[in-house]
């Protein structure tokens, strides 16, 4: 029968202290690279790079996921968990607003312009405010095409 050697119990969780430790150290000395969802534009890939995009959340656990590409604005939702919402559909410059029957508000203002935004209303009733959110601007050397 083979025999192992058994290490005592103390010996193993400090030593996994330890790891953790330095696990932890090395990582709150890099800056995070990381953006809030809400705070920056992500950049699409060299293929993509006149495309800008930025998820909002607009409140009801609702995100908006706002993209300006030279062809126009474009905005999909998504529930808290990230899923897309398919009975929401997707906001254009064809379609820039949703109907009442949706549920919510919400409506590109400018969808031929060079700097649209998105307003919603999600929750509070007629009484409540309207958000206003614009959409990220396009990397330089890209414009927005049909421009009225």
């Amino acid at each position: 029968m083979p025999m192992y050697a058994r290490a005592p119990l103390g010996a193993a969780i400090a030593t996994a202290a330890a790891l953790a430790g330095a696990l932890l150290a090395s990582t709150a000395a890099t800056p995070q690279t990381r953006a809030p969802a809400a705070s920056a534009p992500v950049r699409a890939p060299a293929s993509k790079a006149c495309i800008a995009s930025l998820e909002a959340d607009i409140g009801a656990g609702t995100s908006a996921l706002m993209t300006l590409s030279p062809s126009g604005p474009t905005v999909t939702f998504k529930d808290g968990p990230g899923h897309p919402i398919p009975s929401l559909g997707t906001l254009d410059r064809k379609r820039p607003e949703l109907p009442a029957s949706a549920g919510i508000h919400a409506e590109i203002l400018k969808p031929y312009g060079t700097a649209p935004q998105l307003r919603t209303k999600v929750e509070g009733g007629p009484g409540a405010p309207y958000q206003v959110q614009d959409f990220p601007k396009l990397p330089k050397g890209c414009k927005v095409t049909g421009i009225k």
